[in-house]
């Protein structure tokens, strides 16, 4: 009797296991449009740091933002955080150079000449094709996610 129950389990655990690499198999192939990773380094240049810097999504593509990080430099003051806006133009959504998103950044260090704040999140934002964007108030940013094909009018 243990011997049939000890064959049992094991069958129900192979069985276990054998789903199990089914739905791996078949969670590698939910996704197959996407595009390797996305970040604001284009041709070792950042963009996106200011209005001059601004980043476009490529022809024929839409960016999927997942996460945003960056820090800001300040004068010396006693505030605790401050506040840095993501700009989008973006015909598809009806964005003309408007702040989409506004990320509020601690103060992280007092420590020197400037106050330095920093800030991050996940998010999730679509783009589409040859939108652009920049965040103000930032010295540095970074901008993660992916590419997948626009398929549209």
């Amino acid at each position: 009797m243990k011997e049939r129950l000890a064959y049992k389990t094991a069958l129900a655990l192979l069985g276990g296991l054998a789903i199990s690499a089914a739905v791996a198999k078949d969670a590698e192939a939910v996704e197959p449009e996407k595009q390797p990773i996305y970040s604001n380094t284009i041709g070792g240049l950042l963009c996106g740091s200011a209005s001059t810097s601004q980043c476009k999504v490529p022809a024929g593509q839409r960016l999927i933002i997942e996460h945003v990080s960056g820090f800001v430099f300040e004068p010396v003051s006693p505030k605790q955080n401050t506040v840095v806006s993501m700009v989008v133009t973006d015909p598809g959504l009806g964005l003309n150079g408007a702040s989409f998103h506004t990320f509020s950044a601690i103060k992280v260090n007092t420590s020197g000449p400037t106050d330095v704040f920093a800030f991050f999140t996940p998010m999730r934002v679509m783009l589409h094709p040859n939108a652009t964007f920049w965040f103000s108030n930032v010295a540095g940013i970074a901008v993660s996610g992916y590419l997948v094909k626009f398929v549209g009018p």
